[in-house]
């Protein structure tokens, strides 16, 4: 217990620091429920078709500009319709009178999806999926117009289960299963969603009147009150197992969730003892536990891997007694089990008792910025949509210009896809007039199946490259559709960036990142100055900062290339090089520059001296074998002015080196006639070379006998 409430203490005092300062992360839920019921977020039931369509799409700009990404749109909220169906009556509170159409004709859920399309919104369609009248008083039930003759609560008046003030379908009949499976199946086959939703009302609190539906279909489960208790949370698994599985089949991209009350049960050791998250969290046993009030068993259905995503109603302060936020979060955080786990935040509790604390440190605040801390927690839905505009306490006000200021994508899926869309191709951009970064690119190629199609486009910007597309504080926008431009209007002026482009389909799986491009497209200016350099060894070598002469890039020059940098003896006298450079926006200049090369080649000349003073007859050239002198001698000599070569003979018969075969002269003494080709190679001070030769010849005169 120490040791929880140590890490409860943490959490506290990390939200509170948080609250302000926290980064937000590169993928998060950022939901909000938007009430049709007794039209408490929309619509005006008294309005016009055209008039409800112009409150609606407030309502969504709204929520963009807030920086929420997901609206669950409340489509069935008793056993009706807000949108056209075959099934059941159109809802009262959309025409003021169950079962009549709206005129002139439209379809609330066909516009929300188109209009969340168009702000890149999630839409869920979201049931209450056993809620068939929410009031059985006369003032309600028997009003004129709320309940229409086509109302499944008048034309099977036996699937009605009353439970206090409230008509539910009864979970326990075969025929309720099939027949809510069918309302929401008939939505997903229908309709172009990106998730079902089913809320908390599942089995009501108070007395259950369901004997005739137990006796008539046990299935095994005792006749005890533990025994209907499990019963009963059976019923209502058998109808989350089969939507499941069956939204799997028909459209396996499209999501379920359940958002249920935010206590799954209350661990009986609390306040003292051990928590056990398999038994239920650290919490007051007096609560209201949805495992055995509701009968809702969510533990099991995520185990299962029935749901994509539970959302459970957290509706309660950081610190408050018997149901306090900061133990039940840690909770839920510990049974995900590989599944998303969203928080319901009770906005309209904003400025209650316990909701006092003002922005920025608000309890909304406080609690995004502990959701964030927890690792299993994928983001939040807000209760509900009027509270988001009515901003008390200016707590949407902090959620927009901090808390949600940076774009999120969604938290990937990968149960249902791995799959991604191809990458963005031919990414440009311009600088604007304004300073603002406009970039374009085209779509990527090949998208054959659903899950490559791209739903939207993720930007990143970076001062440096290559750029870290995992890093949230680069995710800079996001497309709102399959736009192919993006306007960066935070760029700010003077600064240049990198920018990449990835590729989201539905399940918001992201592409690799596209080819990098900066917003800088000015060239660097060259500037060069000639160089004189003189060889040695043969050799000499110029880096670009020798001929670099103050060049200048308005982003920053990233590197210089210089197009030669070594020379040797073949390049002596006056070189043309070009030197380039090239700025962190990958933009090139370059400028030529003279580099003077300075050095001589070697002239070698030769002599042949002969030391004998007989006249032999033949050329100077030759050796008289058996008459006058026996050898020649050899000496090489360099002929440029100034020169100061040394000289090596290559050896070969007949000749002898004065000090081996290093030095000006060499020694021809032959021991047989012929003719007899030599070579010395003279190299100078600067390193340079040049070969000559000289023959000379050899004449036998000698006598035999």
């Amino acid at each position: 217990m120490k040791k929880l409430l140590c890490v409860v203490t943490a959490l506290c005092v990390l939200a509170t620091a948080q609250a302000q300062a926290q980064t937000a992360p590169k993928r998060e839920l950022r939901g909000v429920w938007l009430t049709t019921h007794l039209s408490l977020d929309w619509p005006n039931r008294t309005q016009t078709p055209l008039q409800q369509r112009t409150a609606l799409m407030t309502l969504l700009d709204h929520n963009k500009a807030t920086g929420i990404n997901s609206v669950f749109l409340q489509v069935r909220s008793q056993a009706d319709a807000m949108y056209a169906s075959t099934i059941e009556p159109w809802s009262f509170y959309l025409t003021n009178a169950q079962g009549v159409a709206p005129d002139p004709l439209w379809d609330p859920l066909q516009f929300a999806i188109e209009e969340s399309r168009k702000r890149g919104l999630e839409i869920h369609a979201w049931l209450n999926p056993y809620r068939a009248v929410s009031d059985t008083g006369a003032a309600n039930e028997g009003a004129p117009g709320r309940y229409a003759a086509t109302h499944v609560s008048k034309t099977r008046p036996e699937w009605m289960l009353t439970i206090g003030t409230v008509r539910i379908l009864n979970p326990g009949l075969p025929a309720v299963r099939d027949y809510i499976h069918t309302v929401a199946m008939d939505i997903v086959n229908r309709y172009d969603i990106d998730g079902l939703h089913f809320d908390d009302y599942f089995y009501q609190t108070g007395t259950i009147a369901d004997e005739a539906a137990y006796l008539a279909d046990p299935r095994g489960f005792p006749n005890t009150t533990a025994g209907r208790a499990d019963w009963r949370r059976d019923n209502v698994s058998l109808l989350v197992e089969r939507i499941g599985s069956s939204i799997r089949a028909a459209k396996p991209w499209v999501k379920f969730g359940i958002s249920p009350s935010g206590i799954y049960r209350s661990d009986p050791a609390f306040p003292n003892g051990t928590a056990n998250p398999s038994v239920g969290s650290w919490t007051a046993t007096g609560a209201f536990q949805h495992f055995s009030s509701s009968f809702a068993d969510t533990r099991k259905w995520l185990q299962s891997g029935w749901l994509d995503y539970l959302a459970p109603q957290l509706y309660w302060f950081i610190g408050q007694t018997g149901s306090d936020y900061q133990l039940l979060l840690p909770w839920w955080d510990l049974n995900t089990f590989g599944r998303h786990m969203y928080i319901g935040l009770a906005d309209y509790k904003m400025n209650t008792t316990g909701w006092t604390d003002p922005s920025p440190n608000n309890q909304i605040a406080r609690q995004i910025a502990m959701n964030r801390s927890s690792v299993n927690i994928g983001g939040q839905v807000h209760f509900r949509q009027n509270f988001l505009v009515a901003n008390s306490l200016a707590y949407r006000s902090e959620l927009l210009n901090n808390t949600y200021k940076k774009p999120a994508l969604l938290p990937t899926m990968p149960w249902k896809s791995v799959v991604a869309p191809g990458s963005p191709r031919s990414l440009s951009a311009t600088l604007n007039a304004n300073n603002s970064v406009g970039l374009s690119w085209s779509a990527p190629t090949g998208a054959s199946g659903e899950f490559d199609k791209v739903r939207r486009y993720a930007v990143y910007r970076a001062e440096q490259a290559p750029i870290n597309v995992e890093a949230a504080a680069n995710l800079v926008g996001l497309t709102n559709a399959g736009e192919l431009s993006f306007n960066d209007g935070s760029a700010v002026a003077g600064k240049f960036y990198f920018y990449v482009v990835t590729a989201l389909n539905r399940l918001h799986n992201e592409s690799a990142a596209s080819t990098a491009i900066s917003s800088d497209a000015v060239p660097p200016v060259v500037r060069t100055r000639a160089v004189t350099r003189s060889l040695s060894t043969g050799q000499v070598s110029i880096s670009p900062a020798d001929v670099d002469s103050g060049s200048s890039d308005n982003w920053g020059i990233d590197f210089f290339n210089l197009s030669k940098t070594q020379f040797s003896c073949a390049d002596i006298g006056v070189q043309r090089v070009v030197l380039s450079a090239t700025d962190k926006g990958g933009n090139v200049g370059s400028a030529p520059a003279q580099v003077t090369v300075t050095g001589a080649l070697p002239v070698p000349g030769m002599t042949i001296s002969n030391a004998g003073t007989v006249v032999t007859g033949f050329p100077a050239n030759t050796v008289t074998l058996g008459v006058g002198a026996q050898s020649l001698r050899l000496t090489a000599a360099d002929l440029t002015p100034g020169a100061a070569s040394n000289f090596v003979w290559t050896p070969a018969p007949g000749l002898s080196g004065l000090s081996g075969f290093n030095g000006a002269s060499a020694q021809f003494v032959p021991t047989r006639a012929g003719t007899f080709t030599y070579a010395v190679r003279a190299t100078n001070q600067f390193g340079c070379t040049a070969d000559s030769t000289v023959t000379v010849v050899a004449v036998d005169k000698r006598r035999t006998r």
